[in-house]
């Protein structure tokens, strides 16, 4: 008789719980680009590179719980953790991206962000220590570790593997052919630019009342500003003639010596030669078109080494250039902070965002931003004069942003005592 053996067959322990963790990844992904679009508006597209960065994010923050739970032992932990985590994650992008829309004033300054992220960070930290529920003094020894190596992951990951382009508009990919600005001869360049800009600015005629005009856009690696520096000099010219007495000056990554750079010598030397020309009688068109948080203008050119301009120097450097009656336009996000520091009773101001407020359609490859081509393409076009075109182009804004489910940047004006007398001479001739 033939013996028989019996054999038990191990089947492999259910692959759920790894199933789970990485859908609760997968989540927080679609919750960062769910809030992306939201903040943004229609018409971008899921970022290829984004999409990777996100992956390297999170395996990042993997191996660090990983390591750190190896430290305390409790590796059992790891999947509960991972979804945990990843889907507090999800909670805080929608939360802090909702936070950005709706209270944008809190991310105007280094302290604000600062205190913004450690709240984040103490809420994931808090979570994960819960998790170890150890008897007291393991516990603290267990929760010190998990918070020190949760820390140095998240810096690594903020450092390196930010996520903060997953949705992108098309022509803001990051180029194939990008190619690095050669930087000492954009240096070089500086005094030969301003110099043909200076020696073709068209003199002051006594008595007669006439316009002289700056145009800088202060982001280089969006062409959007560009294109604005450019747009908004030949409106300025078609209603008010100011041409021949037009300066230019422009980051640009993609035209690096189309004009000067818009740093802060290129602006004070520009404003000086305008009010050393400038008559009593005349107008100064000063427009300034970038980013801005609090008090701050960029002056963005990272590999030119560029630094922003505050308000308190913009108003210094307008004193010191002699600077005489003029309308200044600030298109920027929170460029209403610059109000208090500019207004005076020979000066219009007007700003594209109230001080708390962001503005609308900053990005490459656009012709306009949202405030730009409201009050210069529509409203100054038709109707000259800046005082009514304002409210026109204050109405426009408000309906697209409306349209886009948008935070209302309600855009500002200041307008001062004696500026109504120089601005009817200019719309009289």
């Amino acid at each position: 008789m033939e013996s028989t053996e019996s054999f038990t067959v191990e089947h492999p322990k259910p692959a759920r719980p790894a199933l789970v963790a990485l859908a609760a990844i997968v989540l927080s992904w679609l919750a960062e680009i769910a809030a992306q679009m939201d903040y943004f508006g229609p018409g971008g597209e899921i970022s290829l590179w984004g999409v990777q960065t996100a992956v390297a994010q999170s395996a990042v923050i993997v191996a660090g719980l990983v390591v750190a739970l190896a430290l305390v032992g409790r590796m059992d932990l790891l999947t509960r953790a991972v979804t945990l985590l990843f889907l507090l994650m999800a909670v805080l992008n929608l939360a802090l991206w909702t936070l950005y829309r709706e209270a944008p004033q809190l991310y105007a300054t280094e302290t604000g962000v600062s205190l913004i992220r450690a709240l984040s960070h103490l809420v994931q930290i808090g979570l994960l220590v819960w998790l170890l529920r150890a008897p007291l003094r393991q516990w603290l020894r267990a929760g010190l570790v998990m918070a020190v190596v949760f820390l140095g992951t998240k810096e690594i990951v903020l450092r390196w593997f930010s996520v903060d382009e997953l949705y992108v508009f098309p022509d803001a990919e990051w180029a194939e052919d990008y190619t690095p600005v050669d930087v000492e001869a954009l240096y070089d360049a500086q005094d030969r630019l301003m110099g043909e800009q200076v020696a073709a600015l068209a003199p002051q005629t006594p008595g007669v009342t006439e316009v002289f005009a700056l145009a800088l856009g202060g982001t280089a690696d969006q062409s959007v500003f560009l294109t604005e520096v450019d747009s908004v000099a030949g409106i300025l010219d078609a209603q008010y003639g100011s041409g021949p007495r037009t300066l230019r000056l422009a980051n640009s990554h993609d035209h690096p010596t189309r004009y000067p750079m818009a740093n802060r010598a290129n602006l004070a030397r520009a404003l000086k030669e305008i009010g050393a020309r400038q008559g009593e009688e005349d107008l100064a068109i000063l427009f300034l078109t970038s980013h801005g948080k609090e008090d701050i203008f960029s002056l963005d050119f990272a590999e030119a080494g560029t630094t922003d301009l505050t308000a308190a120097e913009f108003k210094a450097m307008l004193a010191d250039g002699g600077i005489g009656p003029a309308m200044i336009v600030v298109s920027a996000c929170f460029s209403g902070s610059f109000i208090d520091d500019i207004q005076a009773p020979d000066r219009l101001v007007i700003t594209a965002a109230r001080e708390d407020r962001t503005s609308f359609g900053c990005r490459d490859g656009a012709e306009w931003t949202e405030f730009g081509e409201s009050f210069f393409d529509k409203a100054l076009r038709a109707d000259p004069d800046p005082r009514r075109a304002f409210p026109v182009a204050a109405e426009d804004v408000a309906r697209k942003e409306v349209a886009d489910e948008l935070t209302p940047s309600l855009p500002q004006i200041s307008e001062g005592a004696e500026i109504g007398a120089v601005l009817d001479r200019v719309l009289a001739r």
